[in-house]
Protein backbone atom coordinates (compact mmCIF):
# COMPACT_ATOMS: atom_id res chain seq x y z
CA UNK A 1 0.00 0.00 0.00
CA UNK A 2 2.89 2.36 0.81
CA UNK A 3 4.28 1.70 -2.30
CA UNK A 4 1.28 2.31 -4.44
CA UNK A 5 0.67 5.73 -2.20
CA UNK A 6 4.20 6.78 -3.35
CA UNK A 7 3.43 6.70 -6.97
CA UNK A 8 -0.08 7.32 -6.26
CA UNK A 9 -0.61 9.68 -3.51
CA UNK A 10 -4.60 9.78 -3.71
CA UNK A 11 -5.27 6.11 -4.59
CA UNK A 12 -8.35 5.89 -1.98
CA UNK A 13 -8.44 2.26 -1.51
CA UNK A 14 -4.31 1.84 -1.05
CA UNK A 15 -5.28 4.50 1.89
CA UNK A 16 -7.88 2.46 3.33
CA UNK A 17 -6.01 -0.42 3.07
CA UNK A 18 -2.88 0.93 4.85
CA UNK A 19 -5.30 2.70 7.38
CA UNK A 20 -7.13 -0.71 8.22
CA UNK A 21 -3.98 -2.45 8.33
CA UNK A 22 -2.86 0.49 11.20
CA UNK A 23 -5.87 -0.25 13.35
CA UNK A 24 -5.27 -4.16 12.80
CA UNK A 25 -1.30 -3.64 14.76
CA UNK A 26 -2.57 -1.44 16.91
CA UNK A 27 -5.52 -3.63 18.40
CA UNK A 28 -2.95 -6.38 18.31
CA UNK A 29 -0.77 -4.15 20.71
CA UNK A 30 -3.63 -3.80 22.85
CA UNK A 31 -4.00 -8.00 23.27
CA UNK A 32 -1.32 -8.93 25.77
CA UNK A 33 0.62 -6.54 28.01
CA UNK A 34 3.94 -6.20 27.71
CA UNK A 35 6.43 -9.31 28.25
CA UNK A 36 8.18 -7.62 31.36
CA UNK A 37 4.60 -7.27 32.84
CA UNK A 38 3.84 -11.30 32.29
CA UNK A 39 7.65 -12.20 33.04
CA UNK A 40 6.87 -10.24 36.24
CA UNK A 41 3.52 -12.18 37.30
CA UNK A 42 5.18 -15.07 36.46
CA UNK A 43 7.86 -14.49 39.23
CA UNK A 44 5.40 -14.03 41.61
CA UNK A 45 3.37 -17.26 40.64
CA UNK A 46 6.55 -19.07 41.35
CA UNK A 47 7.09 -17.33 44.58
CA UNK A 48 3.80 -18.47 45.77
CA UNK A 49 2.35 -15.19 46.15
CA UNK A 50 -0.62 -16.55 45.18
CA UNK A 51 -3.71 -14.03 46.23
CA UNK A 52 -0.90 -10.80 44.48
CA UNK A 53 -1.23 -12.71 41.43
CA UNK A 54 -5.04 -13.36 41.13
CA UNK A 55 -5.54 -9.62 42.35
CA UNK A 56 -2.49 -8.15 39.12
CA UNK A 57 -4.44 -10.68 36.87
CA UNK A 58 -7.54 -9.95 37.58
CA UNK A 59 -6.62 -6.15 36.88
CA UNK A 60 -4.57 -7.22 33.67
CA UNK A 61 -7.52 -9.06 32.14
CA UNK A 62 -9.86 -5.63 32.17
CA UNK A 63 -6.99 -4.06 30.38
CA UNK A 64 -6.20 -7.04 28.11
CA UNK A 65 -9.64 -9.21 27.77
CA UNK A 66 -7.69 -11.03 25.35
CA UNK A 67 -4.43 -11.88 26.42
CA UNK A 68 -5.02 -15.66 26.83
CA UNK A 69 -1.42 -16.25 29.00
CA UNK A 70 -2.51 -13.53 31.88
CA UNK A 71 -6.23 -15.47 31.82
CA UNK A 72 -3.83 -18.72 32.20
CA UNK A 73 -1.87 -17.24 34.72
CA UNK A 74 -5.16 -16.04 36.51
CA UNK A 75 -6.33 -19.39 36.66
CA UNK A 76 -3.35 -21.38 37.68
CA UNK A 77 -2.69 -18.92 40.77
CA UNK A 78 -6.70 -19.12 41.35
CA UNK A 79 -6.56 -23.06 41.59
CA UNK A 80 -3.43 -23.39 43.78
CA UNK A 81 -5.25 -20.50 46.59
CA UNK A 82 -8.21 -22.63 46.73
CA UNK A 83 -10.23 -20.57 44.52
CA UNK A 84 -11.83 -23.11 42.08
CA UNK A 85 -14.86 -21.29 40.76
CA UNK A 86 -12.52 -18.55 39.60
CA UNK A 87 -9.89 -20.64 38.22
CA UNK A 88 -12.70 -22.89 36.04
CA UNK A 89 -13.81 -19.39 34.51
CA UNK A 90 -10.65 -18.17 33.64
CA UNK A 91 -9.53 -21.52 31.90
CA UNK A 92 -12.88 -21.29 30.16
CA UNK A 93 -11.94 -17.99 29.02
CA UNK A 94 -8.58 -19.02 27.84
CA UNK A 95 -10.74 -21.92 25.92
CA UNK A 96 -13.14 -19.24 24.15
CA UNK A 97 -10.33 -17.21 22.95
CA UNK A 98 -8.19 -20.20 21.85
CA UNK A 99 -10.63 -23.76 21.38
CA UNK A 100 -7.59 -25.41 20.14
CA UNK A 101 -5.38 -24.93 23.25
CA UNK A 102 -4.72 -28.13 24.83
CA UNK A 103 -3.01 -26.89 27.88
CA UNK A 104 -6.13 -25.08 29.10
CA UNK A 105 -8.28 -28.37 29.38
CA UNK A 106 -5.53 -30.37 30.57
CA UNK A 107 -5.71 -27.35 33.55
CA UNK A 108 -9.16 -27.37 33.89
CA UNK A 109 -9.45 -31.23 34.35
CA UNK A 110 -6.79 -30.72 37.16
CA UNK A 111 -9.19 -28.26 39.07
CA UNK A 112 -12.13 -30.52 38.28
CA UNK A 113 -10.42 -33.17 39.40
CA UNK A 114 -9.57 -31.69 43.08
CA UNK A 115 -13.39 -31.04 43.12
CA UNK A 116 -13.99 -34.79 42.71
CA UNK A 117 -15.98 -34.13 39.44
CA UNK A 118 -13.93 -36.97 38.12
CA UNK A 119 -15.90 -37.67 34.82
CA UNK A 120 -15.83 -33.77 33.99
CA UNK A 121 -11.98 -33.82 34.86
CA UNK A 122 -11.43 -37.03 32.35
CA UNK A 123 -13.94 -35.47 29.55
CA UNK A 124 -11.64 -32.58 29.74
CA UNK A 125 -8.12 -34.21 29.51
CA UNK A 126 -9.55 -36.71 26.53
CA UNK A 127 -10.35 -33.13 24.81
CA UNK A 128 -6.48 -32.31 25.34
CA UNK A 129 -5.52 -35.56 23.69
CA UNK A 130 -7.61 -34.96 20.81
CA UNK A 131 -5.85 -31.45 20.26
CA UNK A 132 -1.83 -33.12 21.39
CA UNK A 133 -1.85 -36.42 21.28
CA UNK A 134 1.69 -36.46 22.34
CA UNK A 135 0.71 -34.98 25.57
CA UNK A 136 2.42 -37.10 28.34
CA UNK A 137 1.02 -34.49 31.40
CA UNK A 138 -2.26 -35.25 30.27
CA UNK A 139 -1.90 -38.81 30.05
CA UNK A 140 -0.32 -39.02 33.61
CA UNK A 141 -3.60 -36.78 34.91
CA UNK A 142 -6.38 -38.85 33.35
CA UNK A 143 -4.62 -41.42 35.24
CA UNK A 144 -4.93 -40.40 38.10
CA UNK A 145 -8.49 -39.45 37.51
CA UNK A 146 -9.39 -43.19 36.56
CA UNK A 147 -7.33 -44.49 39.51
CA UNK A 148 -9.51 -41.89 41.60
CA UNK A 149 -12.57 -43.93 39.72
CA UNK A 150 -11.51 -47.33 40.81
CA UNK A 151 -10.66 -48.02 36.72
CA UNK A 152 -7.33 -49.61 37.70
CA UNK A 153 -6.56 -51.49 34.36
CA UNK A 154 -7.68 -48.28 32.26
CA UNK A 155 -4.89 -45.91 34.48
CA UNK A 156 -2.43 -48.54 33.91
CA UNK A 157 -2.92 -47.91 30.44
CA UNK A 158 -2.55 -44.30 30.59
CA UNK A 159 0.29 -43.87 32.48
CA UNK A 160 1.77 -46.77 30.12
CA UNK A 161 1.06 -44.08 27.67
CA UNK A 162 2.64 -41.35 29.41
CA UNK A 163 5.63 -43.32 29.85
CA UNK A 164 5.56 -43.85 26.26
CA UNK A 165 6.22 -40.16 25.27
CA UNK A 166 8.06 -39.38 28.26
CA UNK A 167 10.28 -42.37 29.68
CA UNK A 168 12.26 -40.35 32.40
CA UNK A 169 8.21 -39.56 33.68
CA UNK A 170 9.21 -39.31 37.81
CA UNK A 171 5.16 -39.08 38.79
CA UNK A 172 4.05 -41.67 36.17
CA UNK A 173 6.82 -44.49 36.86
CA UNK A 174 6.39 -44.20 40.70
CA UNK A 175 2.60 -44.34 40.65
CA UNK A 176 2.57 -47.21 38.04
CA UNK A 177 5.06 -49.12 39.95
CA UNK A 178 2.16 -48.55 43.09
CA UNK A 179 -0.66 -49.96 40.66
CA UNK A 180 1.33 -52.84 39.41
CA UNK A 181 2.63 -54.30 42.60
CA UNK A 182 6.00 -53.29 42.69
CA UNK A 183 7.55 -51.98 45.42
CA UNK A 184 10.52 -49.61 44.77
CA UNK A 185 12.74 -48.87 47.22
CA UNK A 186 11.77 -45.11 47.58
CA UNK A 187 9.74 -42.69 45.47
CA UNK A 188 12.08 -40.84 43.20
CA UNK A 189 12.94 -36.68 44.76
CA UNK A 190 11.07 -35.32 41.70
CA UNK A 191 7.81 -36.73 42.51
CA UNK A 192 8.08 -36.28 45.78
CA UNK A 193 9.39 -32.46 45.87
CA UNK A 194 6.01 -31.76 42.66
CA UNK A 195 3.75 -33.28 45.35
CA UNK A 196 4.68 -31.70 48.10
CA UNK A 197 5.50 -27.98 46.07
CA UNK A 198 1.76 -28.01 44.73
CA UNK A 199 -0.01 -29.04 47.79
CA UNK A 200 2.00 -26.73 50.35
CA UNK A 201 -0.96 -23.78 50.14
CA UNK A 202 -3.35 -26.32 51.47
CA UNK A 203 -1.59 -29.06 53.36
CA UNK A 204 -1.75 -27.56 56.68
CA UNK A 205 -5.87 -27.07 56.49
CA UNK A 206 -6.50 -30.49 54.46
CA UNK A 207 -4.24 -32.75 57.64
CA UNK A 208 -5.56 -30.40 60.03
CA UNK A 209 -9.07 -30.02 59.24
CA UNK A 210 -10.21 -32.05 56.48
CA UNK A 211 -8.37 -35.25 57.12
CA UNK A 212 -8.07 -35.51 61.23
CA UNK A 213 -4.36 -35.19 61.50
CA UNK A 214 -2.82 -35.42 65.05
CA UNK A 215 0.40 -36.51 64.74
CA UNK A 216 2.56 -33.79 65.45
CA UNK A 217 0.88 -33.28 68.97
CA UNK A 218 1.23 -37.35 69.71
CA UNK A 219 4.75 -37.51 68.68
CA UNK A 220 5.35 -34.39 71.02
CA UNK A 221 3.30 -35.37 73.92
CA UNK A 222 5.29 -39.31 73.85
CA UNK A 223 8.69 -37.26 73.48
CA UNK A 224 8.11 -35.53 76.24
CA UNK A 225 6.56 -38.61 78.29
CA UNK A 226 9.24 -40.74 77.59
CA UNK A 227 12.16 -38.22 78.40
CA UNK A 228 11.42 -38.04 81.84
CA UNK A 229 11.69 -33.88 82.55
CA UNK A 230 13.73 -31.77 81.30
CA UNK A 231 14.77 -30.10 77.51
CA UNK A 232 14.92 -32.73 75.01
CA UNK A 233 17.83 -30.93 73.62
CA UNK A 234 18.84 -30.75 69.59
CA UNK A 235 16.68 -31.75 67.22
CA UNK A 236 16.74 -32.85 63.91
CA UNK A 237 13.07 -32.73 61.98
CA UNK A 238 13.68 -35.14 58.96
CA UNK A 239 11.26 -34.04 56.73
CA UNK A 240 9.63 -30.81 58.72
CA UNK A 241 7.20 -30.06 55.54
CA UNK A 242 5.54 -26.71 56.56
CA UNK A 243 6.70 -27.08 60.20
CA UNK A 244 4.16 -28.70 62.17
CA UNK A 245 5.40 -30.85 64.28
CA UNK A 246 8.22 -28.23 65.01
CA UNK A 247 6.15 -25.69 65.85
CA UNK A 248 4.70 -28.25 68.68
CA UNK A 249 8.07 -29.50 69.93
CA UNK A 250 9.89 -25.97 69.94
CA UNK A 251 9.20 -24.96 73.88
CA UNK A 252 10.91 -28.69 74.98
CA UNK A 253 14.11 -28.76 73.01
CA UNK A 254 17.33 -25.86 72.91
CA UNK A 255 17.63 -26.17 68.95
CA UNK A 256 15.31 -27.31 66.18
CA UNK A 257 16.69 -28.09 62.90
CA UNK A 258 14.35 -29.22 60.08
CA UNK A 259 15.21 -30.48 56.31
CA UNK A 260 12.80 -30.64 53.80
CA UNK A 261 12.57 -31.77 49.33
CA UNK A 262 9.96 -28.95 49.19
CA UNK A 263 10.92 -25.26 48.70
CA UNK A 264 7.34 -24.04 49.07
CA UNK A 265 6.55 -26.33 52.24
CA UNK A 266 10.04 -24.92 53.83
CA UNK A 267 8.68 -21.77 52.96
CA UNK A 268 5.85 -21.81 55.19
CA UNK A 269 8.11 -23.47 58.15
CA UNK A 270 10.17 -20.47 57.79
CA UNK A 271 7.39 -18.23 58.44
CA UNK A 272 6.54 -20.09 61.91
CA UNK A 273 9.97 -19.03 63.36
CA UNK A 274 10.45 -21.81 65.69
CA UNK A 275 13.34 -23.23 63.69
CA UNK A 276 17.26 -22.32 63.78
CA UNK A 277 18.26 -23.80 60.56
CA UNK A 278 16.09 -25.15 57.72
CA UNK A 279 17.73 -26.72 54.75
CA UNK A 280 16.19 -28.01 51.30
CA UNK A 281 17.97 -31.14 51.08
CA UNK A 282 17.14 -35.04 50.61
CA UNK A 283 17.49 -36.52 54.20
CA UNK A 284 19.71 -39.47 53.07
CA UNK A 285 22.09 -36.71 51.21
CA UNK A 286 21.99 -34.86 54.87
CA UNK A 287 22.58 -37.72 56.71
CA UNK A 288 25.65 -38.55 54.78
CA UNK A 289 27.25 -35.14 54.72
CA UNK A 290 26.28 -32.64 57.40
CA UNK A 291 27.74 -32.70 60.50
CA UNK A 292 24.98 -34.92 63.28
CA UNK A 293 25.13 -34.07 66.93
CA UNK A 294 21.44 -34.34 67.42
CA UNK A 295 19.45 -35.91 70.98
CA UNK A 296 16.14 -36.48 69.04
CA UNK A 297 15.67 -37.08 65.08
CA UNK A 298 12.07 -37.25 64.14
CA UNK A 299 10.24 -38.05 61.01
CA UNK A 300 6.45 -37.33 61.12
CA UNK A 301 4.83 -39.33 58.42
CA UNK A 302 7.89 -39.20 56.12
CA UNK A 303 8.99 -42.66 56.24
CA UNK A 304 5.61 -43.35 53.81
CA UNK A 305 7.75 -41.86 51.29
CA UNK A 306 11.02 -43.72 51.71
CA UNK A 307 10.63 -46.55 51.80
CA UNK A 308 13.84 -48.63 51.91
CA UNK A 309 15.16 -47.25 55.85
CA UNK A 310 18.06 -48.86 56.17
CA UNK A 311 20.47 -46.47 54.68
CA UNK A 312 18.49 -43.66 57.00
CA UNK A 313 19.25 -46.35 60.29
CA UNK A 314 22.83 -46.98 59.17
CA UNK A 315 24.01 -42.77 58.83
CA UNK A 316 22.04 -41.78 62.32
CA UNK A 317 23.63 -44.61 64.03
CA UNK A 318 27.28 -44.22 62.60
CA UNK A 319 27.35 -40.16 61.71
CA UNK A 320 25.42 -39.06 64.91
CA UNK A 321 27.96 -37.98 67.65
CA UNK A 322 26.32 -38.95 70.56
CA UNK A 323 23.81 -41.52 71.28
CA UNK A 324 20.61 -39.77 69.69
CA UNK A 325 17.01 -41.27 69.73
CA UNK A 326 14.98 -41.97 66.60
CA UNK A 327 11.09 -40.91 66.96
CA UNK A 328 8.96 -41.66 63.71
CA UNK A 329 5.57 -42.61 62.68
CA UNK A 330 4.71 -45.18 59.60
CA UNK A 331 1.71 -46.04 57.71
CA UNK A 332 1.35 -49.69 59.26
CA UNK A 333 1.04 -53.43 58.06
CA UNK A 334 0.76 -56.68 59.14
CA UNK A 335 2.67 -58.07 56.26
CA UNK A 336 6.75 -58.59 56.74
CA UNK A 337 9.60 -55.67 55.06
CA UNK A 338 7.78 -52.53 53.48
CA UNK A 339 5.40 -52.12 50.52
CA UNK A 340 4.20 -49.48 48.20
CA UNK A 341 0.80 -49.03 48.11
CA UNK A 342 -1.75 -47.81 45.83
CA UNK A 343 -1.60 -44.75 47.18
CA UNK A 344 1.93 -44.08 46.26
CA UNK A 345 2.72 -44.52 49.89
CA UNK A 346 4.97 -47.04 51.61
CA UNK A 347 3.54 -49.02 54.66
CA UNK A 348 6.50 -50.72 57.04
CA UNK A 349 5.69 -53.49 59.58
CA UNK A 350 6.80 -53.22 63.07
CA UNK A 351 8.89 -57.09 62.29
CA UNK A 352 10.73 -55.04 59.28
CA UNK A 353 11.61 -52.01 61.84
CA UNK A 354 13.14 -54.83 64.28
CA UNK A 355 14.78 -56.24 61.72
CA UNK A 356 16.66 -52.96 61.27
CA UNK A 357 17.22 -52.01 64.97
CA UNK A 358 18.67 -55.70 64.99
CA UNK A 359 20.95 -54.78 62.21
CA UNK A 360 22.11 -51.74 63.02
CA UNK A 361 21.84 -51.96 66.30
CA UNK A 362 19.05 -49.71 67.89
CA UNK A 363 16.03 -50.64 70.72
CA UNK A 364 12.43 -50.21 70.50
CA UNK A 365 11.77 -48.51 73.57
CA UNK A 366 8.06 -47.74 72.39
CA UNK A 367 5.44 -48.89 69.97
CA UNK A 368 1.95 -48.32 69.96
CA UNK A 369 -0.57 -48.41 66.75
CA UNK A 370 -2.55 -45.41 66.15
CA UNK A 371 -4.81 -43.49 63.67
CA UNK A 372 -3.10 -41.31 61.66
CA UNK A 373 -5.35 -39.22 59.40
CA UNK A 374 -8.55 -40.03 57.62
CA UNK A 375 -8.41 -41.36 54.09
CA UNK A 376 -11.82 -41.76 52.10
CA UNK A 377 -13.61 -41.80 55.44
CA UNK A 378 -11.50 -44.05 57.92
CA UNK A 379 -8.33 -43.76 59.94
CA UNK A 380 -4.87 -45.26 58.68
CA UNK A 381 -3.89 -46.77 61.03
CA UNK A 382 -0.37 -45.92 61.86
CA UNK A 383 2.99 -46.83 63.88
CA UNK A 384 4.42 -44.58 66.36
CA UNK A 385 8.23 -45.72 67.22
CA UNK A 386 10.90 -44.52 69.59
CA UNK A 387 14.16 -45.79 69.07
CA UNK A 388 17.54 -45.55 71.40
CA UNK A 389 20.64 -45.66 69.93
Amino acid sequence: YQNVLQTFPKNGRAQQGLDALNKSKQLSARQSPPQETINQLINLYNQGQLAAVVEQAQALTRQYPNALIIWNILGAAAAKAGQIDQAINAFKRVIAIKPDYADAYNNMGVVLKDQGKLDEAIEAYTKALSLKPDYAEAYNNMGFGLKDQGKLEEAIEAYNKALSLKPDYAEASHILSSLTGETTKSAPREYVENLFDVYAHKFDKSLLVDLAYKSPEIITQLAVEKHGGGSLGSILDLGCGTGLTGEKIRPHCTTLEGIDLSKKMLEIAKSRNVYNKLEHIDIVEYLSNAELDFDYFIATDVFIYVGDLSEVFRLIKVRNKKPGKLIFSTEHTNEKGFHLEKSGRYSHSKSYIEELCKEFKFSISHFSETNLRKEKGSFLIGGLYILDS
